[in-house]
């Protein structure tokens, strides 16, 4: 791999080089092309297919069609002695070259950039309620407020915090009484894409505090048409998720003949598990978690806890990392039901992805895109104005009026004499035929 980073700098510098050295236009822009195919192939070597794919469509193809059109257009490839209208052009240009070389230097080696250093990504926080008696809570870090009112089934937004230990208070909303408190440690992470934090509060009854867990959300990017599923079990015992595939309703006594199937077995209590990628097309409508019994063979007689059969809540969309947090809420009556909470959040996106470079284009980089084109603009007007010739002024004519001869001077030139009023040609005068007998 560095022997062809290497080899291909080497093609770009050149290419470069002989760009600027060459006299003739075309010749310029064919070694720019040979440039901008070089830097497509290190936006491959940085695992970036559609910048590459740009950087040939839109740069070597449209912008450099559009520029050998306008050479073409205005005749700039004929090798002749051009006239030195900007005698002043080439100085002003080395020496904006000269100092932009200097300011370059000078901010690499004075910021200290250094890309083989990992970016620490600032962890995120949000907290969920699954606690069946805890009510409506306000959320506290350090003694500061960052979420009011949450219900049960609720989770807050993430929120950016700095690295280090946090203490967070659960208090019911409206009071200072914290109903439960537990400290958490959030650490920066140079490996992962988002580093992304989140604080379940479950189970707990009217004389118990709930349970609070700290686990780490897995937001990293996913592959093409596939989401990530993840399970907290906030239920009290262990749980089993199984898929009853299209015998859900138990008709077949035959266990052989069935398609039931564990898709992940014993999730202890108060524990995170994440299961492989799931395709976009998955139905999670005969899904069910259920109780664990060893001794039970037939999946359909476990006890159900909790099932994902409306689809208007529980689907597998793609490019997202779901967590379902399995729990307890209290009815109208004074019961409880078990309920599976569906957290889904958007998995980020890979790097150089048409979303990943949308985001960052329209998010963080508009403005510097903005003025790129107009530097864009300026340099073609730029161009036209320097490659123009000037304009070819013809020779004044004394273009003297025109009248065409009289009929008279026409007639005395072809029959040699002139021919006036009184020496007109006349015709003969008309004679009577004579009467016949």
């Amino acid at each position: 791999m560095e022997a062809l980073f290497i080899i291909v700098m080497l093609v770009a510098v050149f290419a470069a080089v002989a760009m600027l050295l060459s006299e003739n236009a075309v010749h310029s822009a064919l070694f720019l092309i040979v440039n901008f195919a070089c830097v497509a192939l290190l936006y491959l070597m940085l695992d970036a297919p559609f910048l590459a794919m740009i950087q040939i469509a839109v740069y070597a193809g449209a912008i450099m069609v559009l520029f050998l059109f306008v050479i073409m257009l205005l005749g700039a490839e004929k090798l002749s002695s051009p006239v030195r209208r900007f005698r002043w052009l080439e100085i002003v240009g080395t020496a904006l070259a000269a100092a932009f070389a200097v300011v370059a230097f000078y901010s690499i080696t004075s910021g200290k950039i250094d890309l083989n250093t990992s970016v620490t990504r600032q962890p995120q926080l949000r907290v969920v309620n699954a606690a069946p008696y805890l009510g409506n809570v306000d959320a506290y870090a350090n003694g500061q407020m960052f979420a009011s009112g949450i219900a049960f089934g609720k989770a807050t937004d993430f929120i950016p915090l700095d690295a280090g230990a946090y203490t967070i208070e659960l208090k019911p909303a409206g009071t200072s009484t914290a109903a439960q408190t537990a400290t958490v440690n959030l650490s920066g992470d140079t490996n992962r894409q988002a580093n992304a934090y989140t604080v379940v509060a479950y189970g707990g009854d009217q004389s118990t505090p709930p349970n609070v867990s700290l686990v780490q959300n897995n937001l990293e990017s996913v592959d093409s048409r596939t989401a990530r599923l993840s399970i907290f079990n906030g239920y009290s015992q262990p749980v089993n998720l199984v898929d009853f595939g299209a015998d859900s309703d138990n008709t077949l006594t035959n266990l052989a003949l069935r398609d039931d199937r564990i898709v992940q077995a014993k999730i202890p209590p108060g524990s995170l598990v994440e299961l492989p990628l799931v395709s976009e097309d998955t139905s999670m409508r005969s899904w069910v978690f259920t109780g664990v019994d060893d001794n039970q063979k037939d999946l359909s007689k476990l006890p159900r806890i909790a099932s994902l059969n409306n689809t208007e809540v529980y689907s597998v969309k793609r490019d997202t990392s779901q967590l379902l947090v399995i729990g307890s809420e209290t009815l109208l009556g004074g019961g409880t039901r078990n309920v599976a909470i569906p957290l889904v959040d958007k998995a980020v996106e890979p790097f150089g992805s048409p979303q990943s470079i949308g985001n960052l284009l329209f998010s963080k980089y508009m403005l510097p895109f903005q003025l790129i084109a107009i530097l864009l603009l300026a340099a073609m007007v730029g161009a036209i104005a320097l490659t123009h010739k000037e304009g070819f002024q013809p020779r004044r004519r004394d273009i003297r009026r025109k009248v065409m001869k009289p009929l008279t001077n026409v007639i005395g030139d072809q029959i040699g004499q002139d021919v006036g009023a009184d020496n007109l040609p006349q015709l003969p005068a008309q004679q009577t035929e004579p009467a016949g007998d």
